[in-house]
């Protein structure tokens, strides 16, 4: 709403006065003024979590506009795994996504249609960020590294929330064997959610002191690489090819 003495304002404050069939005149002038909007707008069905919270899509944006960075990054990689699921997956035909456990250590699992043995699980994160810019690897990461691309970013593999497991284990490290393909959405430097890095989560960079623990910055190149494609059924073969390396280590 806006505030009062604008012309919108103005504008709310005489259509409260109007009559039904004022209205009625109105809505004809606006349906042959913009057709598309307005039908969007009367057409438009409340989205299920509308419906489930009882509260307007408007009003979650809000609240999700006003909240830390710390809860928009976590609802930006929600984000990178819906747009994933709904405009990677489907253009894999001769694959299934299948539902997975609500406590997997991936987000996703796909079977070939016609060998359900066969299985690759994915674990989708968004592209590291700080202070709202791409990060890029620091130079003493990239001293690690041999024949490095220029443009190299970061991801962070770690779980959310921390916690130990039956066995005294810390659960936030992912452990090499928790899942197979790494997704990394670029949109913090791309400005595309579609765009994607995937590699082979055995080719990630292990911790120093624990071998079995996945490092928890790992680069990322800016584009497609021995080690990085942009596509998910190149990743997939590389992964059915079962080959082995390191990121950007000596072969």
């Amino acid at each position: 709403m806006k505030s009062a003495g604008s012309p919108l304002a103005d504008i709310l404050a005489l259509l409260e006065r109007c009559s039904e069939a004022e209205l009625f005149s109105v809505i004809e002038y606006l349906a042959h003024r913009c057709p598309d909007q307005l039908s969007d707008i009367v057409n438009r069905q409340e989205h299920p979590l509308e419906v489930e919270w009882k509260i307007s899509g408007d009003v979650i944006l809000d609240a999700i506009a006003r909240s830390s960075d710390l809860t928009k990054r976590g609802i930006r990689g929600i984000l990178a795994e819906a747009v994933f699921e709904k405009e990677v997956l489907p253009i894999l035909p001769e694959r299934e996504s299948v539902k997975i456990p609500a406590d997997a250590a991936f987000d996703f699992e796909l079977r070939r249609r016609f060998s359900p043995a066969d299985a690759a699980r994915i674990q989708v994160k968004l592209q590291r960020s700080e202070k709202h810019q791409p990060m890029l690897v620091s130079k003493r990461l990239r001293a690690t590294l041999t024949n490095p691309p220029v443009q190299l970013y970061v991801v962070e593999i770690q779980k959310t929330r921390g916690g130990k497991n039956r066995k005294g284990q810390k659960t936030r490290p992912y452990r090499f064997g928790d899942f197979d393909i790494l997704a990394v959405s670029m949109h913090p430097s791309t400005d595309d959610w579609k765009n994607f890095r995937y590699t082979l989560c055995s080719w990630l960079i292990p911790r120093k002191y624990e071998q079995t623990l996945i490092k928890i910055l790992q680069p990322v190149a800016a584009e497609p690489d021995e080690y990085w494609t942009d596509s998910l059924s190149e990743c997939l073969e590389w992964f059915d090819q079962g080959a082995k390396k390191t990121l950007y280590q000596e072969k």
